[in-house]
């Protein structure tokens, strides 16, 4: 009898957030910061580009924030996975760092200063049936007044 193989969310591009190997717990955003001098860069880097020591942790990102910046797409690129329009946004963490991701929906409404958090998506699927997920970046939905 053939053993049923569970198959796993595993990030598409390493080393910019973690999966939980427990499937009921939600993937995050990592950044790294210097023990010495406290300053956030994401990604995480192994040398301060602040101070140069080789001080660094990787730390967890709340995975929301504010628009710092913002780019709406409209040429598609031969093989992206991405189709247009799409906004690249670039955010400013409570944690003291900028990433940059991908906006795919409801991006009608960016403003410099929107809140903004993350969210995971299936990219693809690997040869084994892997699904392989990416960050993506949605506008908080403001609560009724």
């Amino acid at each position: 009898m053939a053993e049923a193989v569970t198959k796993k969310r595993l990030p598409i591009r390493r080393g910019r957030f973690v999966v939980p190997e427990d499937p009921n717990k939600q993937p995050y955003l990592i950044a790294g910061k210097c023990k010495h001098c406290g300053r956030v860069f994401c990604p995480p880097r192994h040398l301060c580009l602040n101070c140069g020591k080789e001080m660094m942790e990787i730390i967890p990102l709340s995975g929301k924030g504010k628009v710092y910046s913002y780019s709406e797409i409209h040429q598609q690129l031969p093989g992206a996975l991405v189709k247009t329009p799409y906004v690249i946004v670039i955010v400013s963490m409570p944690e003291g760092c900028q990433i940059s991701g991908v906006m795919t929906e409801k991006f009608e409404d960016i403003s410099v200063g929107a809140d903004i958090e993350v969210y995971w998506e299936k990219m693809l699927e690997d040869k084994d049936g892997n699904e392989l997920i990416a960050d993506k970046y949605r506008l908080v939905k403001k609560g009724k007044k």
